[in-house]
């Protein structure tokens, strides 16, 4: 057990950057003390600390760029000591160097660091307690998009696994906190929480960390052993059993959160009839919550119910009634006013359907629960993950001159794709090369090579798109350290087992992934997996989100929906369902603008119908939106 008074005066003075395991213990330590005592928002500020530490700043370059940036010639001179003055004067050499840089800086001026620059990657540093701490939290989260709804998803300390590997941290009992940083009453009212916790959490945890181990000794076949009739239908049977198990398992997993699943649901687009119905909603929340002496926390959970009540179903709406009050007379009118709400959303978006479509919302997902299945709560609605309040934080910085309603927009023309590089995955390299010659003939290809490093950094990375589909996420091919030293301009996609799945590097260690080297270098969105999954779904998956977020090349081609799936999976073969087909020509609505909207439609199995299929596919950075294929709406 961490010593609070030891630790405490130990970490004071310490920032965010230098937390390292046993420090993020203490600080989850310290957040579950506080929510006990009442403190919710002390609560939120040491959870917030606690996903921020020395291992995330590895992956961070600015620290180390603006530390080696040199003086400029007005800083030289004004720190010189009056010796050095007096040699300046003497001394014709030195002020000829003195002109030349002169002369450097007036063709390039010297970029000076900024509040901004410093504040990016630490904004807690030097905060002195959890109430300044959280000033600083809300102050961040109101800079961001006024689109965003930003939940924080964090697991509770467990003494026992202080210094247990990682698999036994992963399936330790605990508790998940979930923070509602910004929501749809953000800044007028500030942030609120609440803890999932009971009987049930023990096996839930236990369960999701067997997940990937059991899908793995299902798949792990070889293939000479399942040729005869039995044993590729005992294949199918076992995979099978694994779907059933991985639904059960998501079904335990939304009873917990239930009935809060509609804290997932991000706002409303922005046009005149959300507004309107919303202003006359919050002013109806406000007055009954007045009238009843309902607490902050029960006005943000009322507002983001009646915001979203005609998506919850009667049994849903009566439950989020009993959470909010014991009170029979109130459990009454706030259902029949949500019962309300939901019939007149449903008018409003008859006249104006623009009005049904909602922002994304950021997931801010603590390394020890990020393998599950958040998107799934919610699939209708558009996500995106993130690591830390500091990496989103970052990422907004660094982006936020191309970020138009809570999308970082980006006009995707070019890219490259790097295809099985190790040549031995036959059927799969077959089906991609097929895909990208056919709809994406304007790419660079690079079908069945190992690429080298420089490829990687100086093609791959710095065009609009890159798209790798092989073995795993594809850092065996370039060191991560060297991606985090570059700067990526592509929106990633890694099409791979395991390819952005939070990984250890040994005993109680922080975790990694893939996406973490590529935020590192500012990339803004990237999209992977979070376990296996079997070649001729996961290029099923690839391809229609490819194909509905790129342009094709040609505009003569059939739409991708189109495309008979049959002979494509056996032989790579593109040929449309019927004779008579139409061309992408005469679809010019087939595209999504929104890169997390298509993601969604993969939740949902709209794609591939298997859980194990769909469930598995996440979005990470910020929400991205190409303008090549459609214009904002907005």
């Amino acid at each position: 057990m961490l010593e609070e008074g030891r630790e405490g005066n130990i970490l004071a003075g310490v920032s965010s950057a230098d937390v390292g395991p046993e420090a993020k213990e203490y600080y989850l330590l310290r957040a579950d003390e506080e929510y006990r005592n009442g403190n919710v928002e002390h609560s939120i500020y040491y959870q917030v600390k606690a996903q921020f530490h020395a291992t995330d700043m590895r992956y961070i370059t600015e620290a180390a760029e603006l530390e080696k940036r040199r003086p400029t010639t007005q800083e030289l001179m004004k720190s010189a000591s009056n010796q050095e003055k007096g040699d300046f004067k003497s001394k014709k050499f030195l002020r000829n160097i003195i002109k030349h840089l002169q002369q450097v800086e007036q063709q390039k001026p010297p970029e000076m660091p900024t509040e901004e620059d410093l504040d990016y990657m630490d904004f807690l540093e030097g905060s002195q307690n959890p109430t300044e701490g959280l000033t600083r939290i809300m102050d961040i989260c109101h800079r961001m998009p006024d689109e965003w709804c930003i939940l924080h998803l964090c697991k509770s300390f467990n003494p026992a696994t202080t210094y247990s590997v990682f698999n036994e941290i992963m399936a330790s009992d605990g508790a998940i906190y979930l923070s509602l940083l910004r929501h749809c009453r953000s800044p007028q009212l500030g942030p609120i929480g609440l803890r999932f916790a009971g009987s049930n959490m023990a096996n839930l945890f236990r369960e999701y960390s067997t997940m990937v181990e059991r899908f793995r000794r299902v798949v792990t076949v070889d293939p000479l052993n399942v040729k005869s009739k039995e044993a590729k239908q005992k294949y199918w049977e076992e995979l099978k059993v694994f779907d059933t198990f991985l639904q059960k398992l998501q079904a335990n997993f939304r009873d917990i959160i239930s009935p809060y699943s509609f804290l997932f649901f991000g706002k409303r687009y922005d046009c005149s009839g959300a507004q309107k119905q919303a202003k006359i909603i919050y002013s109806r929340v406000d007055d009954f919550c007045l009238l009843n002496q309902w607490s902050t926390h029960q006005r943000v959970l009322l507002s983001q119910a009646a915001l979203h009540a005609n998506r919850l179903d009667s049994a849903n709406l009566k439950l989020i009634c009993y959470e909010l009050s014991s009170n029979e007379n109130e459990i009454q009118s706030v259902y029949d006013m949500l019962k309300e709400f939901a019939s007149e959303w449903n008018q409003v978006e008859e006249r104006q359907p623009l009005v049904g479509r909602r922002f994304p919302t950021i997931l801010v997902v603590d390394e020890r629960l990020d393998h599950f299945h958040w998107e799934q709560l919610v699939t209708v609605q558009e996500f995106t993950r993130i690591k830390s309040l500091h990496c989103l934080w970052r990422l907004f910085q660094i982006h936020k001159s191309n970020i138009s309603h809570g999308y970082y927009t980006t006009n995707i023309k070019q890219g490259m794709c790097i295809i099985n590089p190790d040549a031995d995955l036959v059927n799969s390299g077959r089906r991609l090369r097929s895909f990208f010659e056919y709809w994406l003939s304007q790419w660079q290809h690079l079908f069945e090579t190992v690429p080298n490093e420089e490829v990687v950094l100086k093609q791959a990375l710095q065009s609009d798109c890159f798209v790798y589909a092989g073995h795993g996420s594809g850092l065996q091919y370039v060191n991560g350290r060297t991606i985090s030293r570059a700067r990526v301009q592509s929106v990633v996609f890694l099409f791979g087992c395991d390819s952005t799945r939070m990984l250890s590097t040994g005993l109680y260690s922080a975790l990694y992934g893939a996406h973490d080297y590529y935020h590192g270098a500012q990339c803004p969105s990237i999209v992977g997996t979070l376990m296996p999954a079997l070649d001729g779904n996961m290029d099923t998956v690839s391809v229609t989100v490819l194909s509905l977020w790129l342009a094709p090349g040609n505009k003569q081609v059939i739409p991708w929906t189109q495309i008979d799936r049959v002979p494509w999976l056996k032989s790579g073969i593109i040929k449309g369902k019927v004779k008579t087909t139409t061309t992408m020509s005469d679809e010019p609505n087939y595209h999504l603008g929104s890169l997390c909207s298509i993601m969604s439609l993969v939740q949902q199995g709209k794609v591939e119908p298997n859980t194990y299929n769909c469930c598995i596919y996440v979005c990470r950075g910020l929400p991205a939106w190409n303008l090549a294929v459609e214009k904002m709406p907005l």
